[in-house]
């Protein structure tokens, strides 16, 4: 849950402290990257076992320029492509900066496109190739001691060169307006209001748009307390209500920290709520509420530890996979200037709603599926090895096995991703 997003570092960007530190020149970075990608799906179909794995052998090289931080027009770019025994991946980046002379923001255009493209035989044989492409645009037209006010514009697509009802090609476009503070004198805030429209070319019944309220406030001290709170409400209007129903949406994201003796006390939470127009079995009125406390402590800079109580319910009226769920949870990350890893566990349990006093394994004939009580493990692991000043081995992987009260619900996914990367 959780604690993992709180563990798990961006590994993808461990070794390059030394690019991005470099402010006063332009700067070129490229890397070469031999990797192994492997994911684990076992599940019971019929009267055995089935298990699906897929591993793939990568090979990529990438290179990344930004120019001087001194510089009033300031720009980065970024590539990468690969080549894998599964599938081929391209990926650009780029962004421009215009700042005032005191180096506030004036102006910001950022882009970037992503394609993949599968090896024929491939074993994701139920994938097809695409695209997917972004382009955001900030301005500040107005800035004051302690405000400033933010105009956004943005646009994206996702092309599949097979469409199917799971992978569907989209079109959206949006745009924002919002205040928030420039944390001169008091915590960091920001309110604003979205609206956005997203176009389904080939199901043009569901085509949709959206208004949305967004608000975030974020404060800390210097004896190690913070608050970090993020709030979104939605209003989706669906073009065919007949064929998906419009909705209200309402996510909120709590966090806290208060220094307690040698550590801190943490509470992560973060609650969703649907509301439709009309409801169906595949689209009930809902809350969820997830969150974790406990204690960590340590030197943030070298070894850090964690233990804590998680918690989620998820409520859909009658639905049978309306749950219940508790954990307990552990984590350790350690840093040193060769090597850095993060290990964190999960052990809880997940008890499904009763279907009309039959037991939360059996359901009426016509439901959709098995919701049979589990005890779950979640095991996450990440390490960084500086192998020189130029290479490093960077892995994560990540065990999530299930055993449910009906057997045959039995569930393993698994995870795993090796890089050796070379940053001349």
């Amino acid at each position: 849950m959780t604690l993992t997003g709180f563990l798990i570092p961006a590994l993808a960007g461990a070794g390059e402290s030394s690019f991005w530190s470099q402010g006063d020149r332009t700067v070129w970075q490229p890397s070469f990257t031999a990797g192994l990608d492997s994911h684990l799906h076992t599940y019971s179909l019929a009267e055995s076992d089935t298990t699906e794995s897929v591993s793939e052998f990568m090979v990529s090289a990438a290179v990344a320029g930004r120019s001087s931080r001194k510089n009033r027009h300031r720009w980065r770019v970024e590539g990468e492509v690969s080549a894998g025994t599964e599938l081929f991946r391209e990926r650009a980046e780029a962004g421009y900066r215009w700042q005032g002379a005191d180096g506030r923001a004036l102006f910001r255009l950022d882009g970037q496109l992503r394609g993949r493209q599968y090896r024929s035989g491939t074993e994701y044989n139920l994938s097809s190739d695409s695209v997917e492409g972004r382009l955001d645009v900030r301005a500040y037209p107005v800035a004051t001691r302690n405000l400033e006010w933010e105009l956004r514009g943005w646009g994206m697509l996702t092309d599949y060169r097979t469409p199917s009802s799971l992978e569907v090609n989209d079109r959206e476009k949006g745009g924002g307006l919002s205040v928030r503070s420039r944390g001169l004198d008091g915590p960091l805030w920001q309110v604003g209001l979205r609206q956005a429209y997203r176009d389904y070319p080939d199901t043009s019944r569901i085509d949709r748009r959206t208004l949305g309220l967004v608000g975030q406030l974020d404060h800390q001290d210097l004896e190690g307390q913070e608050l970090r709170l993020y709030h979104k409400t939605e209003r989706r209007h669906v073009r065919d209500h007949t064929a998906r129903p419009s909705a209200w949406s309402h996510w909120t994201d709590l966090q806290g920290k208060v220094a307690a003796g040698p550590g801190q006390v943490y509470l992560d939470l973060q609650g969703e709520i649907w509301r439709y127009d009309w409801t169906s079995t595949i689209y009930a009125d809902s809350w969820r509420v997830e969150g974790a406390s406990g204690y960590a402590w340590g030197d943030i800079l070298g070894t850090r530890w964690q233990v804590g109580l998680a918690g989620e319910k998820f409520a859909a009226g009658d639905s049978p996979e309306s749950y219940t769920a508790l954990g307990l949870q552990a984590g350790v990350e350690a840093y040193t200037d060769q090597l850095s890893g993060t290990l964190s566990l999960e052990f809880g349990r997940r008890h499904y709603q009763d279907v009309e006093g039959t037991g939360s394994s059996l359901l009426d004939e016509g439901d959709l599926g098995l919701y049979s009580d589990f005890s779950y493990w979640e095991v996450w692991l990440t390490a960084s090895w500086q192998l020189t000043s130029a290479v490093s081995l960077d892995l994560l992987a990540s065990y999530e096995p299930e055993s449910h009260t009906e057997r045959d619900d039995d569930v393993v996914l698994g995870f795993g991703t090796l890089r050796l990367i070379y940053r001349p």
